[in-house]
Formats: C-alpha cells, sequence, structure tokens
C-alpha cells in the first residue's frame, strides 16, 4: 500500500538537479500503482515544499517534528494532527 522513499534520495532534492528528478520520478510511478509515497529525511522547509507540491503523500524526518517517545503523545494531540493533515 506504501512506498518509501529513501532518505538518500531526499535529502539534497533542493540542491540536485538528479536527485529532484528521480523522486519525481519515483512518486509518479507509485501512484500509477496505486500506492501512497513517504519521504524519509525531510529535514528543511525547501524539501518539505517540494515534496508536498510533487504530491508526496507523507513525509517524516527531523524537519517535520523531532523524535519523541511516545509515551509523551497524548491522544487529543493525534486527533488534533488527524484533522489538520495536509
Amino acid at each position: 500500500d506504501f512506498l518509501k522513499i529513501d532518505g538518500s534520495f531526499i535529502g539534497d532534492i533542493d540542491k540536485d538537479e538528479v536527485s529532484l528528478a528521480m523522486v519525481k520520478s519515483i512518486n509518479e510511478i507509485s501512484h500509477i500503482m496505486d500506492k501512497k509515497t513517504i519521504a524519509e529525511k525531510v529535514e528543511t522547509d525547501s524539501i518539505f515544499a517540494l515534496l508536498r507540491n510533487m504530491g508526496v503523500d507523507y513525509a517524516q524526518g527531523h524537519g517535520i517534528c523531532e523524535p519523541f517517545p511516545l509515551s509523551k503523545l497524548k491522544l487529543a494531540e493525534v486527533r488534533q494532527y488527524l484533522n489538520n493533515t495536509f
């Protein structure tokens, strides 16, 4: 159901045209196969914006949120997040 795009492709898509083209292609092929895409290693706002504009479905990385223990997560925060997803 999901295809995760390795962070080694994501990390420099804002600086490297080849990496950007690879991620665009992987995303397009994944969607043709009816799979959602997850981008790893999203570290900056510019990378997040590029991924969002090309239609990547999900993103993960320190630029989104620093890791924290699940025990710190409250159910109300999860509900709020789910209501505000893009």
